[in-house]
């Protein structure tokens, strides 16, 4: 019918001497199928049409003859099958669901006039009701659950079921009228390829009407890129980026990423701020592709994330950090890691770097002013770590030399306070005793009393009367010289 209204609105605009456009007032499709516009236009005699142009808005679409650097991204999908003479049938497809919108054509003559339709065509694409839709039911860990295809009930076509890369259908499934599943063991079996969930017909992109045979698609080859900040591998606490990246650009895709075990936010790429030892291990990309009847599921291979972890750098010194002067004395630079590459080394005594770059640092015969906190740091194009100080101490003769001035200086204080006391003990233990020594008392003539001799009176004498003891204030002369000694 379309094609004998074409042919009759030429027909009619060969005797038409007046511009004029014929053109449908409201055409509808479905995402991802193919549309065909007819067209047709008159103009006055005598004129020669130069260029066609197919607009939506302001935007150029597509142009007869094709325009010198025409670069709009619709243009790939649109194609003009008109002519320079009366026909300007356009086609559309894969359609977009943002392709909806007001169209309308202009026209230019050899005189470079311009003349605009005055009829506009209304384009409507909505989603077709056999779409194919995906949904995890997912539990912890890579290899548990399922996926889920499924259509509306407003698709008329029935038969969903899961199909490999060959185009067989997997036995490993459960399928249906409506919707069709698989473990989530046999899509991990998949890696590297893609498997299609399909219903029996839409699956070619511009046929969606009516049920078509299954036809077998070619499957989206699927990797993961690790877009990093600097060259070599990713170091602890660097960024970087996963991508999903296929060998063509589907028109309506969603992704999702596996960690490990873990399921990532569903995304395209995924960003890593500041890298830990966490971020480290597999990551796998799934893409879906769906369209009307079809969908695509894709695979990526598993690809290992490292992260690189600086080394914990020490120093060991042989014999030992405590040595006398005249010793030979060695101290190595110890990684805790042989993955660490390409490193270069330095050494700095007290804070300050010394002019070795070698990982031992060796001393034939160590001295005193040798003596001090040594610090070894090992760097590549990576970066650094540098170790712990390790204090050497060197001495001279025994080991009492050993001691550092602090210990010296409380040894010191301790002895000369355990003299102290102890002087002070003898001291007071003099003063104690001294009051019961019995003095000697000399007899005229020079003779010493016998102290072991028995004596007459006794300190323990008894007093007769208290009246027998000579008062201070009677005579002094017979109280001094009396022969009784009351204070013996």
């Amino acid at each position: 019918m379309e094609t004998l209204l074409l042919a009759l609105s030429i027909l009619t605009g060969a005797c038409c001497q007046n511009w004029g456009v014929t053109l449908p007032q409201h055409v509808t499709g479905w995402r991802d199928s193919c549309v065909t516009i007819p067209c047709s236009y008159t103009y006055p005699k005598g004129q020669l049409v130069r260029s066609v142009t197919w607009c939506r808005g302001k935007e150029k679409i597509v142009q007869l003859p094709g325009a010198t650097g025409q670069d709009y991204s619709k243009a790939k999908r649109a194609q003009l099958l008109g002519n320079l003479q009366h026909n300007c049938s356009l086609r559309l497809g894969p359609l977009e669901l943002g392709d909806g919108g007001t169209y309308h054509v202009e026209f230019q003559t050899e005189t470079n006039k311009m003349w605009r339709s005055p009829r506009a065509l209304c384009l409507t694409v909505s989603e077709h009701p056999c779409s194919v839709g995906i949904g995890f039911g997912r539990t912890s860990g890579a290899l548990t659950g399922r996926l889920l295809c499924h259509v509306s009930e407003q698709c008329a076509c029935s038969n969903l079921a899961w199909y490999d890369r060959a185009g067989a259908q997997l036995r490993e499934q459960k399928a249906g009228s409506r919707s069709a599943y698989v473990g989530m063991n046999i899509i991990w079996q998949h890696r590297g390829t893609a498997l299609e969930c399909r219903v029996q017909g839409f699956q070619k992109r511009c046929l969606p009407q009516g049920c078509q045979p299954p036809a077998t698609g070619r499957p989206r080859q699927l990797k993961v890129l690790v877009d990093t900040e600097g060259p070599g591998p990713i170091r602890e606490g660097d960024s970087f980026t996963l991508r999903c990246v296929g060998d063509m650009e589907p028109s309506h895709r969603s992704y999702y990423w596996v960690h490990n075990d873990m399921d990532l936010p569903s995304a395209y790429s995924v960003r890593v701020e500041a890298a830990t030892l966490s971020d480290r291990g597999n990551y796998t990309c799934i893409e879906w592709v769906s369209g009307p009847g079809w969908g695509y599921l894709a695979v990526s291979h598993t690809i290992y994330v490292g992260i690189l972890v600086p080394p914990v750098v020490h120093v060991v010194a042989t014999p030992g950090p405590h040595c006398s002067a005249g010793e030979p004395l060695s101290l190595i630079c110890r990684l805790n890691t042989s993955a660490y590459g390409g490193v270069g080394f330095s050494w700095y005594k007290d804070g300050k770097r010394l002019e070795w770059a070698e990982p031992e640092l060796a001393f034939p015969g160590v001295q005193v002013k040798d003596a001090g906190q040594y610090q070894c740091e090992v760097h590549n194009t990576l970066g650094k770590s540098t170790s712990l100080p390790l204090i050497i101490t060197v001495v001279y003769g025994s080991d009492w030399y050993r001691l550092s001035p602090g210990p010296m200086a409380g040894f010191g204080a301790g002895v000369l306070l355990l003299l102290l006391l102890s002087n002070l003990g003898v001291y007071c233990l003099a003063r104690r005793i001294r009051p019961w020594q019995e003095p000697e008392e000399t007899l005229p003539g020079g003779n010493r009393v016998d102290s072991s001799a028995p004596q007459e009176d006794s300190l323990y004498e008894e007093i007769i009367g208290v009246g027998d003891i000579p008062h201070p204030s009677d005579n002094t002369e017979d109280y001094y010289n009396s022969s009784k000694n009351y204070c013996n």
